[in-house]
């Protein structure tokens, strides 16, 4: 569609205001039976013969319109074929899509590559291989299993007291809110005993009582998030740490679809910057990380640091 649509606009033709088409305009009008000589009803769901002059035959629509399935039927079967980063990944300079290709050479090697789908129109398509995206997310790996011993028993007591800090936190939060949705329910209550002794007006009873209906919905939605939140973080530490360390072990052992859920369970915002994968780690695996190099500071252990961003700052640079 881009490319008929760079040639349309090359030779000129725009719409009826003076503005250059789009791509969804270009698919409309391909497909469009008019132009062979039938006009639609969507009165009646019906096609009928008009007067007008016939600018194509139905043969060729018919054609036409086989290529565009064949084109749509084509990618599909690609798409089956078993890609990581499928629907995972940006480019960091549009953030259009990143795309998958199979391509297979004459010598019989086969390859996953990806490239920006450039709908913007402001990228050159570069293609990357799969096995060198995949690089940084090894180091990453490598650098969960290398824990030291030492590291990781002050590690556990680390993560357990801000495991503990933040379940203190959810239920605070969640006693606030039932103080204030039996506060508001209380009100309720006054409110139909004024309106049924008449003490109030129905448009003003109305009024107030769809203020407090709201404000108890909207506490009934922030309760159920820090309820999820309060249970999120029963996880055990002892679990984090294993699935942490055994994460290589898990990727390498699993299906393509699930290395694929494993990395979306893994990264966060992953995006393509030239022909380098750059992303931050989600909770918990970054703040093992994190705790992790601190302690190996303190204690003398070297830590040398992988090629992804970790979420400390509002416009993370890779960090050495």
């Amino acid at each position: 569609m881009k490319t008929i649509l760079d040639e349309v606009t090359r030779a000129g033709l725009k719409s009826r205001e003076g503005y250059t088409l789009s791509k969804s305009a270009i698919e409309i009008i391909l497909k469009n039976p008019f132009y062979y000589g039938m006009a639609y009803s969507k009165k009646y769901d019906h096609l009928y013969a008009h007067r007008y002059e016939k600018l194509i035959t139905k043969d060729l629509f018919e054609r036409c319109k086989k290529v565009r399935e064949g084109k749509r039927i084509e990618p599909s079967k690609a798409s089956s074929k078993n890609f990581i980063f499928k629907g995972l990944l940006h480019c960091a300079n549009c953030n259009c899509s990143i795309s998958p290709e199979f391509h297979k050479k004459k010598s019989g090697l086969e390859y996953n590559l990806y490239a920006c789908t450039n709908s913007k129109g402001i990228c050159k398509r570069t293609y990357i291989n799969e096995n060198d995206l995949l690089k940084p997310v090894y180091v990453v790996f490598d650098r969960l299993a290398s824990i030291e011993q030492e590291v990781q028993e002050d590690l556990v007591a680390e993560l357990r007291k801000t495991t503990e800090a933040e379940i203190a936190f959810h239920h605070a939060q969640v006693s606030r809110i039932r103080t204030e949705q039996d506060r508001l329910t209380r009100q309720k209550d006054r409110l139909i005993n004024l309106f049924i002794d008449e003490s109030i007006t129905k448009a003003d009873y109305d009024k107030k009582m769809q203020e407090l209906m709201d404000g108890i919905q909207t506490l009934g939605i922030e309760l159920e998030e820090h309820s999820k939140g309060d249970y999120d973080y029963q996880t055990t530490v002892a679990k984090v740490l294993s699935v942490a360390r055994r994460a290589r072990e898990i990727f390498d052992g699993s299906e393509t679809h699930e290395k694929r859920a494993f990395l979306n369970f893994l990264l966060l915002n992953p995006k393509v910057e030239g022909k380098e994968l750059v992303f931050e780690l989600k909770k918990p695996f970054n703040l093992v990380l994190n705790m992790a190099d601190e302690i190996q500071k303190t204690i003398g252990i070297s830590t040398d640091r992988p090629l992804w961003r970790d979420g400390r700052d509002s416009n993370p640079q890779p960090l050495p």
